[in-house]
């Protein structure tokens, strides 16, 4: 039996929660091959999901999972694909009896871009400080040009790393704002940002304070 310390708490919509907020809790009980089987059970005990995960904190759901009613009878089961329900899921009324059938294609959820991300993507020389003063030792105004004020950057950093859709969204001129481009592109790759364990897409804004 799990110690409490060693348990999940969850709202009611299997949400991460604190104790006092808790309406379930998941605990780890084993293991599967490479993965980790989870088991999450409302606070008076009885079994609302189990399923397999590919770490030991339960963050993702990946292979055959199985969800419950109240009163014990099947309510759904399906597989997961790296967090995120995919192909067939079967499921059924709290008598047992079918319903119509749910599929899932988690191919579109690949490309998803993130505006915030667990982890979140990091110029490899040394953060958004370094970045900024990267920026400015690239950009030289020519004649006439007046370099003051702010100008705000906009870039996808990719799974990868690589940049994509450099552009600036609130520039100064034509050859400012080109050359603010190509130093962010030059600054690629980056050390690309991350939801729960996996790297994903991730949309940046910079602004550059000259």
């Amino acid at each position: 039996m799990a110690q409490p310390s060693d348990r999940q708490y969850l709202s009611e919509v299997l949400a991460m929660t604190s104790k006092n907020k808790a309406s379930y809790y998941r605990v780890v009980q084993g293991k599967d091959g490479d993965l980790f089987v989870g088991k999450t059970f409302s606070l008076d005990g009885k079994l609302k999901a189990e399923g397999r995960y590919k770490d030991a904190a339960l963050t993702l759901e990946h292979g055959p999972f199985t969800f419950y009613h109240a009163n014990g009878k099947v309510e759904s089961q399906g597989e997961y694909d790296m967090g995120n329900k995919s192909g067939v899921w079967l499921r059924f009324d709290q008598r047992g009896r079918p319903l119509a059938e749910k599929i899932y294609n988690p191919e579109p959820l690949a490309n998803i871009v993130y505006t915030r991300a667990g982890t979140m993507p990091r110029y490899r020389a040394g953060g958004d400080r370094e970045l900024v003063r990267y920026i400015r030792q690239n950009v030289k105004p020519i004649a006439g040009e007046k370099l003051k004020g702010t100008i705000t950057t906009s870039f996808i950093v990719e799974k990868d790393g690589a940049l994509t859709d450099v552009k600036v969204v609130d520039g100064k001129s034509e050859n400012i704002d080109q050359q603010v481009v190509q130093a962010i592109m030059a600054s690629a790759p980056w050390e690309p940002g991350a939801e729960r364990g996996q790297p994903v897409r991730v949309l940046m804004r910079v602004p550059v304070q000259f």
